[in-house]
């Protein structure tokens, strides 16, 4: 079995502060758009490693980030909704695996750390300032 590497984010304690003064469904929110532009980037990669391997562009377009269901917190998800490309990433016994996940999430990995730790804090400041504003208005 392949080793699972980890990344850390430091630097992020007045984000988490932050974030632990929101409301529950606005905290959610910052993390599901922060998230999501983040997935988008596996995505991308996921569809560059399939390209060479579709005929018909089903498979291609399959490949789509959704909100995952989570009991806490936040969560998205890359998926493959085509059919083939579970034959496609794990193989059967008339075609080998051709990994297109683990790939790209290696060679991105970096980049969707970098990308998380700056929408991060950006995501939370649009809140607050989305928040004040209602206040301002005279809603809450």
């Amino acid at each position: 079995m392949a080793r699972r590497t980890q990344s850390r984010l430091e630097g992020f304690r007045e984000a988490s502060k932050q974030l632990g003064d929101m409301s529950r469904a606005m905290a959610r929110n910052v993390g599901k758009r922060a998230l999501t532009d983040t997935a988008e980037i596996l995505a991308r990669g996921v569809r560059a490693n399939i390209a060479p391997h579709n005929l018909t562009g089903d498979t291609y377009e399959s490949v789509d980030v959704a909100p995952a269901k989570q009991k806490r917190g936040v969560a998205v998800e890359v998926v493959l909704e085509d059919i083939a490309g579970v034959q496609l990433e794990l193989g059967n016994a008339d075609q080998a695996a051709t990994p297109v996940f683990r790939p790209a999430l290696d060679s991105n990995r970096q980049r969707m750390d970098e990308t998380f730790a700056v929408l991060l804090p950006l995501e939370i400041d649009a809140a607050v300032i989305r928040k004040a504003k209602r206040v301002a208005r005279g809603r809450s």
